[in-house]
């Protein structure tokens, strides 16, 4: 019998626990920071460009699309996207949200609504790892 590796991921979150805490943290910025920049660079536009049309700096943006820091608040996300043009969906419910399953029905409800030339799904992006089986 072979025993399972543990994974790096799993390691350094033994031996650094701090940095996990601050990875968990960042999970939602992360999150926001590249749905943003994959709607900027969909649209062909700079930083620059968005900032001027969100009567924003230069550095807010650059702010806004970092991987880390703290959440943006929702006006500002919505400033963004609408100087590039896009289109932002919220999500509210009394149930358990799967951010994944919630991301995928926002579109599917907005179909007809959003840019064809944008793809934005979590499952464009990388491989899904789904074990129910669609019927």
């Amino acid at each position: 019998m072979t025993e399972k590796c543990p994974s790096l991921r799993s390691e350094l979150c033994r031996a650094r626990p701090e940095l996990a805490e601050h990875q968990a943290k960042n999970v939602r910025k992360r999150g926001i920071a590249v749905r943003l920049r994959a709607l900027r660079d969909a649209r062909g536009l700079t930083q620059d460009e968005v900032a001027a049309a969100a009567g924003m700096t230069q550095s807010m943006i650059a702010r806004l699309e970092a991987l880390s820091g703290p959440v943006p608040s929702l006006e500002s996300i919505e400033r963004y996207v609408d100087a590039c043009g896009g289109h932002l969906a919220l999500l509210i419910s009394d149930k358990q949200i799967d951010s994944e399953d919630a991301f995928k029905d926002a579109f599917a409800k907005a179909k007809g609504r959003i840019s064809t030339d944008i793809e934005l799904g979590i499952e464009d992006r990388q491989p899904h790892h789904n074990s129910r089986t669609k019927a």
